[in-house]
């Protein structure tokens, strides 16, 4: 490729263009691209548990070449050898290195922005379907495929991007990951609490049909948590997507019944749903009861439709969402940092299944089609995302109707969560019907626009049975 200069720059000989030849004293490992999804050196889901030996990796490169000596490729994995991170120190004129300007204490390591942007995209590169192009392609496909990345990529990137990291990545990231990797080995219990409201640009006047939003909860003999959030989805106002989404409730409950039966016992105790029947949710065969739920759905409304989001929780702490359409899950976890800084982390445990989702798997250029469903229930399931994950007391899990879950401009809404559950948690009240209340006040606060529905799980400690 050659590029044509001004002739005023060209004949006063004013740019002066270096041939560079970088040299490297050992083997260059493969980009972590290559290594995740060509060579296989590392397993995708395994990324995140990985994470900290990069980040010692990445402190002491840092600590030699001097902050600002990093890009997306730097970043390099083998499997044998383990990380390697590939550091640009700064050339003076004459070619030669530049000293780095050693300051006193622990902030001589920090990263720069650039640093923190080249290391993002490294990560969400190893894992996407395509190639990341820059940082705001990487952000767009955290945002709509963290259920398909591994759990926690999300809020290991927004740290990355929004934590000060004065003592080094290493030790900014550790809270996070010791979260990340808390388990319950005493079991835990469970706890849901539901809020759900029209929205005032939403309602017309007939309280039968506003809300198209419906969700239950249910913890078996078993000890087994099922919970789900259905949003309806109508065109011209008629109520169909509300009478979708109790259809696919109703499925799901007597599935579950049969399935809670079969363990040895009948079901009992409270119910959050609007049916007559008290039992939800949750997927140990996903594909299966999504296929019921579309058929229960294709029943009952030619024309309504749903996004479905369902959770199961089990007394050993495994757990498992499984979801189509854009209804969202999130885990809330306590973090364990220093003074003023936000005790809590969230990411999210499902992909959105929009035509704007579709469009971004193939080019970074993508744009519109943000609402509009292409997987739903009542005919349009040709994508479902089934996540398994543990979660540990303290834990909030939250499902979530799109209009419960209304981004803010310019906010990631996992920063939204983890900063409203910490207010909640400092007021005295009790967190988990706070936070569903106030992330129902709060869509109505953004404008009202849609039905908001959101079912808090709380997780505690193991009780005796």
């Amino acid at each position: 490729m050659s590029v044509e200069l001004p002739a005023d720059v060209t004949e006063s000989g004013a740019v002066a263009l270096p041939e560079i030849r970088v040299e490297w004293s050992q083997a260059l490992a493969p980009t972590l691209r290559d290594s995740v999804v060509d060579a296989h050196s590392l397993d995708r889901e395994e990324l995140v548990a990985a994470l900290p030996g990069l980040w010692r990796a990445v402190d002491a490169a840092l600590d030699l070449a001097g902050p600002g000596s990093l890009v997306a490729e730097s970043v390099r994995h083998d499997a044998y050898e383990g990380w390697q991170v590939a550091a640009l120190p700064r050339y003076d004129l004459d070619g030669r290195i530049r000293p780095r300007e050693r300051r006193e204490g622990a902030q001589h390591g920090a990263p720069q922005l650039r640093d923190r942007r080249a290391l993002v995209r490294a990560l969400v590169d190893a894992v996407a379907e395509r190639p990341c192009l820059d940082l705001r392609d990487a952000l767009q496909m955290l945002d709509v495929f963290a259920g398909n990345f591994p759990p926690g990529l999300d809020a290991v990137c927004r740290r990355l991007l929004g934590h000060e990291l004065r003592h080094g990545v290493a030790a900014g990231l550790a809270p996070l990951h010791e979260a990340l990797d808390r388990r319950a080995p005493d079991g835990v219990s469970t706890l849901c609490y539901r809020e759900s409201a029209v929205g005032s640009r939403k309602a017309k006047g007939d309280p039968a049909t506003d809300n198209e939003d419906t969700a239950g909860a249910l913890t078996g003999p078993s000890g087994v948590l099922r919970c789900a959030v259905f949003d309806g989805v109508t065109g011209d106002g008629d109520g169909s997507g509300g009478t979708a989404a109790r259809a696919a409730l109703e499925q799901a409950v007597r599935r579950w019944r049969l399935e809670e039966e079969a363990t040895g016992g009948a079901l009992s105790g409270d119910s959050l749903t609007d049916s007559p029947v008290d039992a939800l949710a949750g997927a140990d065969s996903p594909a299966e009861l999504i296929a019921e739920l579309d058929a229960a759905v294709g029943r009952a409304t030619a024309v309504g439709s749903a996004a479905a989001v369902l959770a199961t929780v089990r007394p050993d702490g495994t757990a498992s969402v499984v979801s189509v359409g854009d209804a969202e899950a999130w885990l809330i976890r306590p973090v364990r940092v220093p003074a003023g800084e936000i005790p809590y982390a969230a990411w999210k445990l499902t992909p959105a299944h929009t035509g704007f989702a579709e469009r971004l798997r193939i080019s970074a250029d993508a744009e519109g089609e943000e609402s509009q469903l292409v997987s739903f229930l009542g005919g349009g399931t040709a994508r479902w995302a089934h996540r398994t994950f543990r979660v540990a007391p303290g834990d909030l899990l939250l499902l979530a109707s799109d209009g419960a879950s209304e981004p803010e401009r310019d906010r990631w809404f996992g920063a939204v969560l983890a900063e409203l559950t910490a207010q909640l948690d400092a007021s005295g009240r009790p967190t988990a019907p706070a936070l569903a209340a106030a992330l129902v006040q709060r869509a109505e606060a953004l404008g009202g626009w849609d039905n908001a529905t959101a079912l808090v799980c709380a997780v505690g400690e193991a009780k005796d049975r």
